[in-house]
């Protein structure tokens, strides 16, 4: 399982992944989720990735090897020379269909799904930051001020903080705490879902990939904000008004 997160800000962008991957409760490994490409002053393009591990590194294998060939054809198209977000999103897409086209009815014939999502971001000299969301058919959505959160794997247990608390206003700085305990819920209940924490915050216009951390299971700020939240949870429970149960309720049926 896996859980990824990018998080679109007036001041930057935000992209959280976890690092865990499964083929059943005995074959559970380690994966770095999160591929950062840059070229400084010019782009920095974040890739996330979530599904079938093989799909997920043969689409990133043919990225790479766009960039390879580059070397000896200039004119090539790459993740590097795309003009836009939106093409960078597209050249993307064609490279899972690419592995579809490949693998899709060898994977159906024993009983798999062509399972692979992708959430593609940062910004391009000259333009805003985006974030878009790539589907198992190549097609994409993006980010907006009104929806300014993307997420794919395990999604349900971190979108509640999100819905509640995050917003296109939000600072970087808050915006990473809030991202932070997305993937701390999402880890409480999903064993499937876990350390190390790879995060990229990219601060607009800056064209860099500097501000990057990988957080271990052991790692005393995440832990931090594990306790806090968790404790902060808790206090909040205790201090809310508890029901009057003797004052009358309309429409509550008691049995004669």
């Amino acid at each position: 399982m896996t859980y990824c997160l990018g998080m679109l800000c007036r001041t930057g962008a935000v992209f959280l992944s976890d690092s865990r991957t499964s083929a059943g409760m005995d074959n559970i490994t380690m994966r770095s989720k999160m591929r950062v490409y840059e070229k400084p002053g010019e782009r920095v393009i974040c890739i996330m990735t979530s599904g079938n591990l093989s799909l997920t590194q043969a689409t990133l294998a043919l990225i790479d090897d766009d960039l390879i060939l580059a070397n000896n054809e200039p004119a090539s198209e790459t993740i590097m020379t795309t003009q836009t977000l939106y093409e960078t999103a597209r050249y993307v897409g064609t490279k899972v269909r690419a592995v579809e086209k490949r693998d899709r009815v060898a994977l159906e014939a024993d009983g798999f799904d062509f399972n692979i999502n992708l959430i593609v971001g940062g910004q391009i000299a000259g333009l805003t930051p985006e974030i878009h969301l790539i589907y198992p058919q190549g097609n994409s959505i993006h980010a907006t001020r009104d929806c300014p959160f993307l997420q794919i794997g395990e999604t349900k247990y971190g979108k509640p903080i999100l819905d509640r608390g995050f917003n296109y206003e939000t600072s970087l700085s808050d915006a990473v705490k809030f991202g932070i305990i997305s993937i701390d819920a999402t880890m409480k209940s999903n064993v499937a879902v876990g350390p190390p924490i790879d995060l990229l915050c990219y601060e607009l216009d800056s064209l860099v990939a500097n501000l990057r951390m990988r957080l271990d299971e052991d790692d005393p700020y995440l832990q931090e904000i594990a306790r806090k939240w968790q404790n902060g949870i808790v206090k909040l429970v205790k201090d809310m008004p508890a029901p009057d149960f003797n004052k009358p309720s309309l429409g509550f049926a008691t049995a004669a």
